[in-house]
């Protein structure tokens, strides 16, 4: 007797969807952080304090999410965020 497959395991009823997958590290994200890390590492090696070490860390990641949050924006969103930020309130 042959073991089922796990698409003929599931219910065709079933109309619930099923949560995604969460998105998977780019390279170009994955060599980022694998160069955050190196250079926290040999900063400690070099005997930098560890709370300078954990602040370049925070920073690193806090720069990282606004490079990505910008990146995925389109264009024209870009530049009115630019505009806004640059002329007077």
């Amino acid at each position: 007797m042959r073991t089922p497959s796990r698409i003929e395991c599931r219910d065709p009823r079933s109309t619930a969807a099923h949560p995604a997958a969460p998105p998977r590290l780019g390279a170009g994200e994955a060599v980022v952080i694998i160069v955050i890390l190196t250079l926290a590492a040999a900063l400690t090696a070099q005997g930098t304090p560890k709370g300078e070490v954990l602040q370049l860390l925070a920073t690193a990641g806090v720069l990282s999410v606004i490079v990505v949050r910008v990146w995925s924006l389109a264009p024209l969103r870009i530049a009115r965020f630019a505009l806004s930020a640059v002329s007077p309130a």
